[in-house]
């Protein structure tokens, strides 16, 4: 009996043994990594999103493809939640749009009451600024002569009638002179709109007066090309025996910026000399006659601008030196010319410095 017992015990342990080994087999199998299985997102295959319909191979399939089937599935499942976000949000989407379209119509009612609201706000602003150019006051009394002004004349006051001109000319110049200085300097235009619309009214330009005037003066010298086809003007003597005003003041402008590109060429604009070259005007015969005192012994003017132009407003030592030498040859005349003036005005100061009769007299023998 204690053989049997033994025999037993051993056959028992040895079973034992061999049931352990062979669950600890089956444990290493179960704890092994399973194979990486990963695609080549650099490639799109999103037209196959759709095509799988259902495994081939449900069971007994390699364990490489169980993984790709494991996560493709798991892909699924990440669209699928993908997919209701997607809901949620067109969902906020949809009633923010609704929310939208609301504030856009209320937005246009808005947007139609200020309109009617600035137009009846402007209306009564209208009527405010008519009433204040009304009441009674020191700029509100200027204005008014200005108006009286230019009804009798049917032009502003020149900015030089502050000096020259007689007392309500230098008064209503002043007045122009000072509000162009407050439009320009002081925005006065916006702090004040109803008095510079009332200058303006009256022909008052808040520009350069120098660069209107030109503009002006040039286009009438365009206009004069256009009629007569030519830039030549004639001289000023049968400009005034013309009996033209706007040809002798015409005449009067040419000359003037002829010679001040001629004796000031260095200080003159790039941007004019071209516009004058532009159109074809001759800085050596822009007059009708071949009497005029340039006529003789002139450099060539038009050369000279056109080079001046060109080197953007420097001047080629040959054409300084030509330029300096022709203001040296004309130096003698202006001095005489000043000299003459001069005298004049010492005779005129010795004839007021007479009595009454003593004028009298001299009238008297002269006549």
């Amino acid at each position: 009996l204690v053989d049997d017992s033994s025999k037993m015990g051993v056959k028992r342990r040895r079973s034992n043994e061999n049931l352990s080994n062979i669950e600890g087999s089956q444990e290493s199998a179960d704890c092994s990594d399973p194979p990486v299985v990963t695609i080549d997102e650099s490639e799109d295959h999103s037209n196959l999103a759709h095509a799988f319909k259902q495994r081939l191979f449900p069971k007994d399939c390699s364990d490489t493809l169980s993984t790709a089937y494991s996560q493709r599935d798991a892909t699924v499942q990440e669209r699928k939640q993908l997919r209701k976000n997607k809901r949620v949000v067109l969902s906020d989407l949809k009633a923010l749009r609704e929310q939208f379209y609301a504030k856009k119509k209320e937005l246009l009612v808005m947007n139609s009451s200020l309109k009617a609201n600035s137009k009846k706000l402007g209306g009564w602003n209208r009527k405010v600024f008519d009433l204040e150019l009304q009441e009674s006051c020191p700029w509100n009394d200027k204005l008014q002569k200005l108006r009286d002004y230019v009804g009798e004349n049917g032009k502003l006051p020149e900015l030089n009638k502050r000096k020259r001109g007689s007392g309500e000319e230098k008064m209503l110049a002043t007045f122009i002179a000072s509000a162009k200085n407050k439009v320009n300097n002081h925005n006065f235009a916006n702090k004040k709109p109803h008095r510079a619309m009332a200058l303006e009214e009256l022909g008052v330009n808040w520009g350069n007066e120098n660069e209107a005037k030109f503009e002006m003066m040039f286009q009438k010298l365009l206009d004069y090309k256009k009629e007569h086809g030519t830039f030549r003007i004639p001289s000023l003597k049968l400009c005034q025996e013309s009996g033209c005003k706007e040809l002798v003041k015409l005449h009067h402008w040419v000359f003037t910026h002829v010679a001040a590109f001629r004796y000031q060429l260095p200080t003159k604009k790039v941007e004019i000399a071209k516009r004058f070259l532009d159109v074809g005007f001759s800085f050596e015969r822009w007059y009708a006659t071949n009497t005029h005192v340039f006529e003789r012994d002139l450099p060539k003017f038009d050369d000279i601008i056109r080079r001046y132009v060109q080197n953007g407003g420097k001047m080629t030592d040959e054409d300084a030196r030509v330029v300096k030498a022709h203001q040296a040859l004309s130096s003698p005349k202006k001095k005489k010319r000043k000299q003459s003036k001069t005298k004049g005005k010492e005779d005129e100061e010795k004839l007021e410095q007479l009595t009454t009769a003593d004028a009298d007299v001299l009238n008297g023998a002269a006549v």
